[in-house]
């Protein structure tokens, strides 16, 4: 369990609160709560639901036992100090994209860290590898829940392969100690060629399909490989003909499972429909969506989306050229056609081939300031297009450290930030 002193330091004390009537000073340290040991701002959370909270507080050398009496849901009105500690990843995963990374990027993307805290928080993927028993105690006391799981397979000595970590393999059997917890997981699988694919990734999601409905979804995302492999095992992209394969297995399965339970179960990510040529399901497909942020249904919301947004009286005009990847390409390609044979609007989309990273990476997630100013300048329309997923999360920078200023003084245009369809056609009407 990480057991961060930065972590438990009260940072501000709300005026009013039920903390500042107790006599919680900033610069207390939150020893203990519930009669266990604090870690971090998760603690409170659980226990504002309580009527009665015991901290302990270190003030100097001085220890305080507090007992706070409040309505059940009050919060307490503390506010925690951040700390930048995180679980660090001790796998070496044959796919792991962090050691494709060029060199000379920002220090904080070359941090491996498989932190259950993070993936609770924000919905990263974590192995549980390298969680202590203190760890996973405090899962199941706090239900931390939902959680976002990688499994990549079931059988124990293919994972130790794959991860490098003898601890891997023991993944089913905690994925069973937090069913029987009742907590909701969502899973994926990074299918290899020739590694976990065909028989053994079926066999992986059919043991999943078992802690149904803790485990309430698995996507299969096909493995994404960069340039930058120096050193590193020989991988081979997905080909066509697996993923309409895997499309085909997984396909089915799902349509069991829903017959069964109701609602969908297995998925595969909109990567592996666009690397066979096979038509992308219908948005219905896709349930709550509960995977999106793993490229599951992704495509499906956008256009959805957009045409809700036509559909609320936007009306597109203007010219744009749109910015994208090269894999999406053809589909934004076709939609905006259609819009251009309805409406007075002119859109160049404009797919940027991914030299930083590789050909081989055509998400539009991963496209580099650099390459559309490499490939682009002097060639587009004064206002642009581009996706809020190609910029660091709230902020205007790409991955390769090219801000969104720089990009429109360089290429002499003026940049729009889409947010999905929704956002892109909303552009297009002239509203921001």
């Amino acid at each position: 369990m990480c057991m961060d002193r930065e972590a438990r330091i009260v940072k501000k004390v709300l005026r009013g609160s039920i903390a500042k009537k107790a006599g919680i000073m900033p610069g207390d340290e939150i020893v203990m709560i519930g009669g266990y040991p604090f870690v971090d701002d998760a603690d409170l959370a659980f226990y504002e639901g309580d009527e009665s909270v015991h901290l302990v507080i270190k003030r100097g050398e001085e220890e305080i036992s507090l007992v706070i009496e409040k309505e059940e849901g009050e919060p307490l009105g503390i506010e925690m100090s951040q700390s930048d500690y995180i679980i660090p990843c001790k796998n070496d995963c044959l796919f792991c994209f962090v050691r494709q990374l060029p060199k000379g990027m920002r220090k904080t993307l070359y941090v491996k860290d498989d932190d259950y805290r993070m993936s609770f928080a924000m919905g990263s993927y974590v192995t549980l590898s390298n969680l202590t028993d203190d760890d996973l105690a405090r899962i199941k006391r706090l239900s931390l829940s939902p959680l976002y799981i990688s499994v990549h397979c079931f059988t124990p000595e293919l994972k130790r392969k794959i991860c490098k970590n003898p601890r891997s393999a023991e993944l089913f059997s905690i994925l069973k100690e937090l069913a029987a917890a009742n907590i909701t997981m969502h899973t994926q699988i990074v299918m290899m060629e020739g590694i976990n694919d065909g028989d053994e990734l079926m066999l992986t999601i059919s043991e999943l399909a078992k802690l149904y409905p803790a485990v309430k979804t698995v996507a299969v995302v096909p493995v994404g490989l960069t340039k930058h492999r120096e050193g590193l095992p020989q991988l081979s992209p997905i080909s066509p003909e697996n993923a309409r394969r895997t499309i085909e297995r997984v396909e089915e399965f799902n349509r069991v499972m829903k017959e069964k339970n109701g609602e969908p179960f297995a998925f595969c990510s909109d990567e592996m429909y666009l690397i066979g040529d096979v038509p992308l399901p219908s948005y219905e497909t896709y349930g709550e969506f509960e995977q999106i942020e793993n490229g599951v249904g992704l495509i499906a919301d956008f256009f959805d989306c957009a045409e809700y947004a036509l559909s609320d009286g936007v009306v597109p005009k203007g010219e744009y050229s749109a910015i994208t990847g090269t894999s999406f390409a053809p589909l934004l390609e076709k939609f905006c056609k259609e819009l251009e044979s309805k409406y007075d609007v002119k859109i160049d989309v404009c797919p940027v081939r991914n030299d930083f990273f590789g050909e081989t990476v055509t998400v539009s997630g991963l496209v580099t300031g650099g390459d559309i100013i490499k490939q682009y300048k002097g060639k587009l329309r004064k206002d642009i297009i581009i996706p809020r997923t190609m910029l660091r999360e709230f902020s205007g920078v790409f991955l390769d450290e090219v801000t969104l200023c720089e990009l429109e003084k360089t290429l002499g245009v003026r940049a729009h930030i889409a947010d999905g369809g929704d956002g892109f056609v909303r552009i297009l009407g002239g509203e921001e």
